[in-house]
């Protein structure tokens, strides 16, 4: 069992700490500008209210589904492993609606598809996100490391949205291609984060 350093002199000199926010921030960002392209486009494509709650629901319903297993899959397999996979099919996920966008496609099952699968990838990339943490970085600086990470994460929901809508009015259904770039580069960063403290130290 791995234990903790005596001593930590500053949260960002902590490997893999930032590695792990820049990560986790780009996640957001591509979270967030996705959220906001998907439910224009589809709005653009129907000029119907209900679509865009169906958007919602393909994505919620399978996040609902999966959510009471993957906390129990976390516990059991590497969670960076877990993380890093989610991202992937959420990217895929990213790239499938860059292709329907630019096939042209008006049907509207191949996007609710897509965000079916997306919604899915979601429900583990969040507990897996919360609990990694406490696995690279000191117990006694993990106030601090989560009062950072708190911070950066508000501030890319707020700003998410706002790109994503400059995005879509520019360049449309491409602003896809900057998620899944966002979900590339998340996975890479998670490569350079170590696992220094077990599981049980939280």
């Amino acid at each position: 069992m791995l234990g903790y350093p005596l001593k930590s002199p500053n949260i960002y000199t902590t490997p893999g700490f930032l590695p792990f926010l820049f990560a986790r921030l780009f996640s957001v960002f591509a979270v967030q500008i996705q959220a906001i392209v998907v439910g224009w486009q589809v709005y653009d494509l129907t000029r119907d209210p209900m679509a865009l709650a169906y958007v919602g629901l393909a994505q919620f319903v399978p996040m609902v589904l999966f959510l009471p297993s993957a906390g129990d899959l976390i516990d059991r397999f590497n969670r960076k492993t877990v993380l890093a996979l989610s991202w992937i099919v959420s990217a895929v996920c990213s790239g499938l609606l860059l292709w329907l966008s630019y096939k042209g496609s008006d049907h509207l099952i191949g996007y609710y598809l897509v965000l079916i699968f997306y919604g899915a990838a979601r429900a583990f990339s969040g507990p897996a996100l919360q609990s990694l943490l406490p696995q690279i970085v000191p117990r006694e600086r993990l106030a601090q490391a989560l009062a950072t990470n708190s911070m950066l994460m508000k501030v890319a929901v707020i700003s998410g949205p706002i790109l994503g809508g400059f995005l879509y009015a520019y360049v449309d259904g491409m602003t896809y291609a900057v998620c899944c770039l966002c979900f590339v580069l998340g996975i890479v960063l998670l490569h350079f984060v170590p696992i220094l403290y077990s599981s049980q130290h939280k």
